[in-house]
Formats: structure tokens, sequence, C-alpha cells
């Protein structure tokens, strides 16, 4: 069976996935910015929202408990911690800000990060006064695991910070075998896998943040962060008169919260448990793979970095000096294909303004389809 034959019949096997979604005349390519919810879990978050005006918000939050704690559960599970290793905030940006907030780093702390390191993360260090160093990478911006661990043998810094998929095109760095280095030299890791959960296993890192909003399909305005049993007693909290038993990384999380998001957010991970995380990796590696096969062809665009290790994501770069943004715009006004204009902002250790680095991202889910593969190149054909 030919590859593209093949990919065809793999897309049917999903297309349950998408027939669960309300229907939609616009090709969603972007995930990695916001997927598709069920309509499952868009009614469960409508329900619980509906029962806060009957009953009232704390009352309808209080019913929910044994949902809310079956959520924990589940989500730590894709973490890779224990329930009270969880908080919940509003998103991956408030759990990274959570975070560095209480995490007991000195003034002026220095933490590792790659190029490719996604550019609102390190805003949030250095508003923290913490100070950003490079971590050595290949030509591809992987990762160089050797100078990783000479480079924590003779001068470590106080953390790294690892963005276990990149956002804006998709690599994917080798965050476990990171994770494990760290140990190894008592330098701790965090985690970014706003873009992992739910595509790739998540890195167990010494802490770990995510976001409902993107390849789990959950809410958005619901965020996430895991931290190491180790790290958790060091953790510098707000103390809470009215819960002083309260574990301390749930005093990182939000009390006056997106309590129907979390609802519905349980509904999207049980999906994503039932479906079979692994079956769900291995189906996205194959259409990020099918994807970079369809459009490599396509005139006057290039596929960015086509031999960096990526998953479902896939950015492409003009070759005939066309705009990204009004590309982006374009596909959407034009053809009704939403993508994502991809500027240096979001990679500014990677990308720059005055070469005028950009790309548009396309971030599909398992339901592609080789029709439409077929309708992005052909509407990309048209600048």
């Amino acid at each position: 069976m030919s590859a593209v034959a093949d990919g065809s019949r793999r897309a049917g096997e999903w297309s349950t996935w998408g027939r669960a979604r309300p229907r939609s005349a616009v090709l969603h390519l972007d995930t990695a910015a916001v997927g598709r919810s069920s309509t499952a879990t868009l009614t469960a978050v409508a329900q619980h929202a509906q029962l806060e005006a009957e009953v009232g918000g704390y009352v309808a939050e209080e019913r929910a408990t044994a949902t809310l704690d079956a959520v924990r559960r589940d989500v730590a599970t894709l973490l890779g911690t224990d329930p009270e290793g969880l908080a919940f905030v509003e998103s991956a940006t408030a759990a990274l800000a959570a975070l560095v907030g209480a995490w007991p780093m000195p003034p002026g702390g220095r933490v590792g990060v790659p190029a490719a390191s996604w550019g609102p993360n390190l805003e949030i260090l250095e508003h923290h006064g913490l100070r950003t160093e490079g971590l050595a990478v290949d030509d591809d911006g992987v990762l160089d695991l050797d100078q990783l661990e000479r480079r924590l043998r003779v001068d470590p810094p106080h953390a790294l910070l690892i963005d276990q998929v990149v956002a804006h095109r998709g690599l994917i760095q080798p965050a476990q075998s990171v994770a494990a280095l760290g140990r190894a030299h008592g330098v701790p890791v965090w985690v970014d896998a706003a873009q992992a959960l739910g595509q790739v296993p998540v890195a167990a890192g010494d802490a770990v943040f995510a976001t409902s909003r993107k390849w789990l399909t959950g809410p958005r305005g619901v965020g996430m962060l895991a931290v190491a049993p180790a790290y958790r007693d060091t953790l510098r909290v707000r103390p809470h008169a009215k819960l002083p038993d309260l574990p301390p990384v749930l005093h990182l999380q939000s009390g006056e919260a997106h309590v129907a998001g979390r609802v519905g957010l349980g509904v999207a991970v049980r999906e994503h448990l039932d479906l079979g995380p692994e079956r769900v990796a291995e189906r996205l590696a194959e259409v990020g793979r099918l994807t970079r096969e369809a459009v490599s062809s396509v005139r006057g665009w290039g596929v960015a970095r086509p031999g960096a290790p990526a998953g479902a994501i896939t950015s492409i770069v003009p070759t005939a000096g066309q705009s990204v943004v009004r590309t982006s715009a374009r596909l959407l006004g034009e053809h009704a294909i939403l993508t994502t204009a991809c500027l240096p902002w979001r990679a500014p250790r990677e990308l720059s303004w005055s070469r005028g680095q950009a790309m548009v991202r396309l971030s599909p889910h398992v339901d592609l389809t080789d029709a439409d593969l077929e309708r992005l190149c052909r509407a990309l054909t048209t600048w």
C-alpha cells in the first residue's frame, strides 16, 4: 500500500473524531493555537455554567467535587505526577508565572534555554529578574546533550527551561533526556508542555506546565502546573488561613477560576485517554509527515527546517517574497483555512526581525484527510 493510500485509510479511521465536533466550513489547521473541542466537552462546560446560574457558583463547584477530583487524577496521570502535585490555573503562561514566583531562585538567577524557546516565556523570566543563558544546539535547533552534560558539570545554571515541542515550528526536543541529565547534576528542569500535552508523551520534568486548549482540545482558560515531590516543600507560597492544610502546590492554584472549563477539560481528557495517547501520538506524527510531504512541492513555499524532528506541526516559509501575515489572512478570508502567522517575537533567540524571518504554521489534528491537504495546497498556489 502506498504512503498516500495508507494515510487516507488511517484518516478514515479517525473521522469519528472530527464528527464528534461541531460542523464547520472552516478547515482548522491551527490546533497549536486552539484545538476544536468536542460537542460533549462544550456541553459539559455549558451545563456547569447553567448550574452556576441556577444554584450559585460555589454551590455548583461543590456539587462537582467528584468530577473535579477525577479531572485532577486524569491530568496528573498525563503529566506524570500525583494529584497533590498539580495546580490548575488559567493558562500555561499563568502557570510559568506562578512557578517562577514560587521557585526558590536567587536574585539574578540563571536559567538555561535553547535558541528556539517561546518568546513570552523568556519575557516572564526576565520580568522576574532572572537571566536567560543559551544552551548549545545543532543546526536544526535540537539540544546537544553531550554539550549540555558538560555545561551542567562545569557551569550549571540554576534551572533549565525546555519547550518540549517548539511552538513556532514543531521541533521536538529530547526533553526526557534533558530531565534525566538535570536530575543527575542537581539542576531542576522546567518543561513547557503546552504543545506536547495531547500530542506526545510529556517528559517528566521537575516542573511541567501546559494548557487545556491545544492538542487535548479542551476549553480555553484552563492551564496546569505540576511540581515534582522533591521541590514542593521548597516553594515560596502564600499561606491560606482558610485552608491551612493545603498541599504546597495547590497554594499556586487559582481559586476564582473557570470551573466550568475544568469540568469540560475532564471530558476532553477522558476522550483522549479512551482513544489511547500512544495511538493519538502515532497518528499525529503521521499527520505531520503527510503535511510536510504535501506542502514541500508547493511553488513559492518551503518547509522550515525540514530535517528537524517534528510531530504534527509544520511551518512553511515563503520563497518568493510573500507576506506570511497576508497569506494567513487570505487563507482564512478567501479559502476558509485557519492557520497562524508566526513572527519573530515567538522565538526571538532563533528568529530575527531584521532578516524578515516569519512562517505560516499548519497544525492539523488526527482527522486530517487527503482532501484537506489538496485544498490547502491549491490555496497556497494562488498567491
